[in-house]
C-alpha cells in the first residue's frame, strides 16, 4: 500500500465501517461567567441585548493565542495581567525598553487581555513600542512594528494563533502603512485596526483604510455609533469605545477610564484571540469574516454608511 489514501480505502472496504473521518480532539466547553463587570464594554459583547453587568465566556478564554500590542508598550508588572505581558521590541529611538511611558498601550492590553478588564483572559500579550511617552511616533516605526510581529509570529511558529492591535493612525492615507498591514495580513497576522477619530470615513485614514485589516468602530453604552468615530464601508464592526476602563501605568494597580476607537479595537483584537483558542486556526480574512458572522446585527444607531454590526463572542446570553 501507499500512503493514508491507500489505508482508507482498504478500510472502506471492510462491511463493518459505515465511514471514515479524522481522529479530531473532543472537548467540554465550560462557560464562565464574570459578574459586576469593570467596563460594560466586557458585558456588551457577551449579550445580545443591552443592559447586562456580566461577561460571559468559554474558559478557554484565548489559552494558548498571542496577541502583539504594537502601541506605547505595556506596563508588563501591572497585576491584571498576570505575567502574561512580555517585552517584544521599542521602535522609539528616545525609549529603548517597552515600557509603557503614555498609557495607552498598557489600557489596550488591558482591554485585549487582561484578567478583569480583558476579553481573552489567558492570551499571551507581546508589548511592541512604536508610540513615545506623549502618544506620538514615526511612519517608520510603526511599519517596523508590523514587521516586528510578523517575523516573531513566524519565527516562533505562532502562525495561526496570532493577532495584532493597532490603536493607532493617520489622518490621511498612508500607502505604505496600509502596504504594511496588507502584508501582516498576507503572512497570517490578524490585525484589528481602529477605525479613527475624526467622525469621518474611514476611508480618510490609515491603516484603517487597508481592506484586508479588520477595522473597528466605536460604540457608546446607549449602543449608538460614538460621535468622534468614523465610518463607512471599511469599518467592519463596531464595539464598545466610549468610557472603557482598564489597565493605566501610574502603579501595578492604577487603572483609567477613557474613550476612542482606540478603546473599540481591542475588544475585537481579544476576540480575535478568543475565537482561535475556542473555534481553531483560521487565515486573518476568515477570522475577521468569523467577527462579522458573530456579531449583534441592528443594534446601533447613526452608523452612517457602515455595517451596522456590534461585536459579540458567540457564548453569551
Amino acid at each position: 500500500m501507499d500512503g493514508v489514501d491507500d489505508l482508507a480505502g482498504l478500510v472502506a472496504n471492510i462491511a463493518s465501517i459505515q465511514s471514515i473521518e479524522p481522529n479530531s480532539v473532543v472537548r467540554t466547553n465550560a462557560l464562565v461567567t464574570q459578574n459586576n463587570v469593570p467596563s460594560y464594554g466586557l458585558a456588551r459583547i457577551s449579550h445580545r441585548q443591552n443592559g447586562a453587568t456580566n461577561y460571559i465566556y468559554d474558559d478557554s478564554a484565548g489559552q494558548g493565542t498571542f496577541s502583539y500590542i504594537i502601541d506605547t508598550g505595556i506596563r508588563q508588572s501591572h497585576t491584571d495581567f498576570g505575567g502574561r505581558a512580555i517585552p517584544g521590541a521599542s521602535f522609539v529611538d528616545t525609549e529603548p525598553t517597552t515600557i509603557d511611558m503614555n498609557g495607552h498601550g498598557t489600557h489596550v492590553a488591558g482591554t485585549t487581555g487582561g484578567t478583569s478588564y480583558g476579553v481573552a483572559k489567558k492570551t499571551t500579550l507581546i508589548a511592541i513600542k512604536v508610540l513615545d511617552a506623549s502618544g506620538s511616533g514615526s511612519l517608520a516605526g510603526v511599519i517596523a512594528g508590523i514587521d516586528f510581529a510578523v517575523n516573531d509570529m513566524k519565527t516562533k511558529s505562532r502562525t495561526g494563533k496570532s493577532v495584532a492591535n493597532l490603536s493607532l493612525g493617520s489622518s490621511i492615507p498612508s500607502p505604505m502603512t496600509n502596504a504594511a498591514v496588507r502584508e501582516a495580513v498576507s503572512q497570517g497576522l490578524f490585525c484589528s485596526v481602529a477605525a479613527g477619530n475624526s467622525g469621518l470615513p474611514a476611508i480618510t485614514a490609515s491603516p484603517a483604510s487597508e481592506p484586508s485589516a479588520c477595522t473597528i468602530g466605536a460604540s457608546d453604552r446607549n449602543d449608538a455609533r460614538a460621535s468622534y468615530s468614523n465610518f463607512g464601508l471599511l469599518v467592519d464592526v463596531f464595539a464598545p469605545g466610549t468610557n472603557i476602563t482598564s489597565a493605566w501605568i501610574g502603579s501595578d494597580g492604577d487603572v483609567k477610564t477613557i474613550s476612542g476607537t482606540s478603546m473599540a479595537t481591542p475588544h475585537v483584537t481579544g476576540l480575535g484571540a478568543y475565537l482561535l483558542a475556542l473555534e481553531g486556526r483560521r487565515s486573518p480574512e476568515a477570522l475577521c469574516e468569523r467577527v462579522k458572522e458573530l456579531s449583534t446585527k441592528n443594534a446601533l444607531s447613526g452608523v452612517l454608511l457602515s455595517g451596522n454590526r456590534l461585536a459579540y463572542n458567540g457564548n453569551g446570553a
